[in-house]
């Protein structure tokens, strides 16, 4: 049993590589160690901690926050079992285990000297969050178990300052986010567009557009991407929604889309889980009568990013 649960665990850390991989996150540090500064606190035993494992760090310069270094200390729990049909309890264990590592990282060694290497770079501080991945073989299993956490009490003395959480169903929305757009559009050069904001806008060195998908967007029901044609250099702006295709989630998608890229594109391309052409066309259309003015100035594409057979409608 141990030896299997073993080989469990390094398979769930090789799928979260290659993820991490697929985002842009490259050169990831595996299987750190860090001294526990808190043993008794920390025990899970009767025995007081005396280390925390890392099972990978990340960190990259943040194209969202001003002169700010991202350290991401992930946790992998994976399981061939399915998830429990009363999660909070491991839910709870999980987010401890990792919110105590974090705690220990903010003063470790560690953390000291990866931040030196950034001193010349005009990072001014760091920001350390947790990225907990929970997930599961089982394919029967419910997919979706935060939703069945989202209003958990947690302990009050943990130490952290931020946290995402990814499970079945939200690492297969990126997943099949990425991988569409990248088989769609597989002509174009395919970037995460940064959004702009009060927060990044003093930062002469922050970008625009790049391969390394922002921590925060691990957790967004929206993921955005810029698509350069390699011949021209016209951009697409495209936005991919985890919700269902609605009336009302279209035109937040057509003035979100309009607000934020009128400095470099017209061009929009919208994908959900479940647009179908024949019975959303309408919708869209209805859409474009009700914003008629802004729409008479854009060019609109709508796909579904699960699409079947059926999907050869668009060519």
């Amino acid at each position: 049993m141990g030896e299997f649960s073993k080989k469990v665990g390094e398979h769930g850390e090789l799928i979260v590589k290659n993820f991490l991989s697929m985002i842009g996150w490259l050169s990831v540090q595996e299987g750190e160690t860090i001294p526990c500064e808190h043993g008794e606190k920390h025990k899970e035993s009767s025995n007081a901690k005396t280390t925390h494992g890392i099972d990978a760090f990340y960190s990259v310069k943040s194209q969202l926050q001003d002169f700010t270094l991202d350290n991401v200390v992930v946790s992998v729990k994976y399981t061939s079992k399915p998830y429990p049909n009363a999660p909070s309890t491991k839910f709870k264990s999980h987010l401890k285990d990792l919110a105590n590592t974090l705690e220990c990282f903010m003063h470790s060694d560690f953390r000291t000297e990866n931040n030196q290497r950034y001193e010349m770079t005009g990072i001014k501080s760091a920001r350390d969050i947790g990225v907990l991945f929970w997930l599961t073989s089982d394919r029967e299993s419910q997919q979706d178990v935060l939703s069945k956490v989202f209003n958990v009490e947690l302990d009050k003395t943990l130490i952290f300052s931020s946290m995402h959480v990814i499970d079945n169903s939200r690492a297969s929305f990126i997943y099949d986010s990425i991988s569409y757009v990248k088989k769609r559009f597989s002509e174009k050069d395919i970037n995460f567009h940064y959004a702009f904001s009060s927060s990044n806008y003093s930062d002469p060195t922050i970008k625009k557009y790049g391969k390394i998908m922002p921590v925060e967007y691990l957790t967004s029901n929206v993921i955005p991407f810029r698509l350069v044609e390699s011949t021209t250099g016209k951009v697409s702006f495209c936005l991919v929604c985890r919700d269902g295709f609605s009336e009302e989630s279209i035109n937040r998608l057509i003035y979100l889309a309009s607000d934020v890229s009128q400095d470099f594109t017209d061009d929009f391309v919208f994908l959900f889980p479940d647009y179908d052409h024949l019975k959303h066309q309408s919708i869209v259309s209805g859409a474009g009568r009700m914003q008629e003015e802004l729409l008479n100035k854009l060019n609109v594409e709508v796909y579904s990013f699960n699409e079947s057979f059926e999907g050869l409608i668009h060519g």
